[in-house]
């Protein structure tokens, strides 16, 4: 089988099982606005995506550059160098964030502080760990983890607060999602037989400076993208209070959680496939790898934003407790601007394959001071759902700038024709939806209408334009098998 036949099959597969995944982070979400009050959902959402911050820019440069490194290092010694050096910078990032956290949380007399620190041990280990799994191939081992984590975020929560009428504190929300990622983080470091392989003694020098080269002007891209996608959250609190943040996070994450699980289901099967192409033929042998890759990508993420534009408020109603629905056009300004971002990903290849990282820097800096500047201005304006009309204005410059300065490298190429067909799929797919929400009847029944009918309308759409063939014939393919 050729390695885009290959590239496809192993994304297709993979999606579903992430798309999974999302689905039960909505879920979870969901339940957390049922169980809580809305300053307390506020609250949480708040810690999580300060955890999600802290990583990015404390661990995502290890991350990054262990992710591009693992392949070859496991070849050379069974990955012991590597995942010995990753131990070692793990557990000194974790002493330094928890002197500061135990440090606060006494000088300041908030438990909060120890509260995102023991989310922030669980979910670094568990991302770094499961990045690893995915470029060694153990996708079964990855998926099953995922959803295990996702599937305890929901059960935990629940049980911590069963019987309970809308708690005011978040700790059981935090206790869930510790034991969640931290069951994932042990099984991870179990499915890679780190015990046996990972001593401090084997740090290795020349691997840590690998890292750093690699990855420290990855250090200021995540700065720059942390704050692409998160300052519009930072702002609405400043903005607003956290009840009006409570309902802005929640409906984002939405969006956000779902493309991402999207971005990631598809990458973690198009991404081993162009490195291993770029090792063995360069350029010439990573392109149509990435360019089918970002196909795959459009395939999925088009009509996806169609369908969320189209269901946003009556999911919003049905998901969500009362009032979470006046943040029903943030899912869909969200998903148009989580579009952009995973396409910039494909984008910003070119820079990571030549390891010229700080061209992705540059570009996301730029992209971060448009997200400040329009955010600020549409949140005066428009009011807290400016904050994800922001996102849209900053990650589609960021698309374009990248675009423009790619391409002198090289960049990825969807031929017209193909985009064509699976825009006008999306849309009849957006149609069909957006015609079920109009229905006299239940949001509920609404919404179990209108997600077969715009689902259904895009497959045949897809298959009957051809546009799909190549896709339905790689996974028929497995299953035969």
């Amino acid at each position: 089988m050729s390695s885009k036949n290959t590239m496809t099959r192993d994304a297709m597969l993979f999606l579903p099982a992430k798309v999974v995944e999302g689905l039960l982070i909505i879920a979870c979400t969901s339940l957390y606005t049922h169980l809580f009050y809305e300053s307390t959902v506020g609250t949480f959402n708040f810690i999580n995506f300060n955890v999600q911050i802290a990583y990015l820019i404390l661990a995502g440069w290890m991350a990054n550059a262990a992710t591009r490194y693992v392949g070859e290092e496991f070849h050379k010694d069974g990955g012991r160098g590597l995942f010995s050096t990753v131990s070692t910078v793990y557990l000194i990032i974790c002493a330094a964030v928890a002197v500061f956290c135990c440090g606060a949380a006494v000088l300041l007399r908030d438990p909060l502080y120890l509260g995102f620190m023991t989310m922030f041990f669980s979910y670094t280990v568990f991302q770094i760990l499961n990045s690893a799994l995915i470029q060694l191939g153990r996708m079964r081992a990855s998926i099953t983890l995922s959803l295990t984590s996702a599937v305890l975020k929901l059960l935990v929560a629940y049980g911590l607060v069963f019987g309970l009428r809308n708690p005011s504190s978040p700790f059981p929300a935090i206790c869930a999602n510790t034991v969640a990622d931290g069951v994932a983080g042990i099984g991870a470091v179990i499915a890679l037989g780190l015990p046996q392989i990972a001593r401090l003694r084997w740090f290795s020098r020349e691997l840590f400076g690998k890292f750093l080269r690699f990855g420290v002007p990855l250090m200021g891209v995540s700065i720059s993208v942390t704050l692409l996608n998160q300052i519009d959250k930072y702002l609405v609190v400043g903005f607003f209070d956290m009840d009006v943040y409570g309902v802005y996070s929640s409906n984002n994450s939405i969006a956000s959680g779902l493309f991402t699980m999207i971005s990631v289901g598809i990458m973690r099967g198009v991404y081993p496939a162009v490195l291993r192409g770029w090792r063995e033929g360069g350029r010439e042998a990573a392109k149509p790898l990435l360019d089918q890759g970002a196909r795959l990508y459009l395939l999925v993420a088009v009509p996806a934003v169609a369908g969320l534009t189209a269901v946003a408020l009556p999911m919003s109603r049905v998901l969500f407790a009362k009032g979470y629905d006046a943040g029903a056009p943030v899912i869909a300004y969200t998903a148009l601007a989580m579009l952009f971002m995973g396409l910039t990903e494909y984008a910003n290849k070119a820079y990571e394959l030549e390891q010229s990282t700080v061209h992705v820097l540059q570009n996301s800096a730029i992209a971060a001071v448009i997200k400040v500047a329009s955010s600020v201005v549409l949140l005066k304006t428009v009011g807290f759902t400016g904050g994800a009309m922001g996102s849209v204005v900053a990650f589609s410059s960021y698309f374009l700038i990248t675009c423009v300065r790619v391409r002198r490298r090289f960049l990825f190429h969807v031929p017209l024709k193909n985009l064509v067909r699976i825009v006008f799929s999306a849309v009849l797919c957006g149609a069909a939806a957006c015609a079920c929400t109009m229905l006299p009847v239940s949001n509920l029944l609404r919404l179990v209408c209108a997600v077969p009918a715009g689902a259904v309308t895009y497959a045949a759409c897809i298959v009957l334009s051809g546009e799909g063939r190549g896709e339905m014939q790689a996974i028929l393919h497995k299953l035969r098998r």
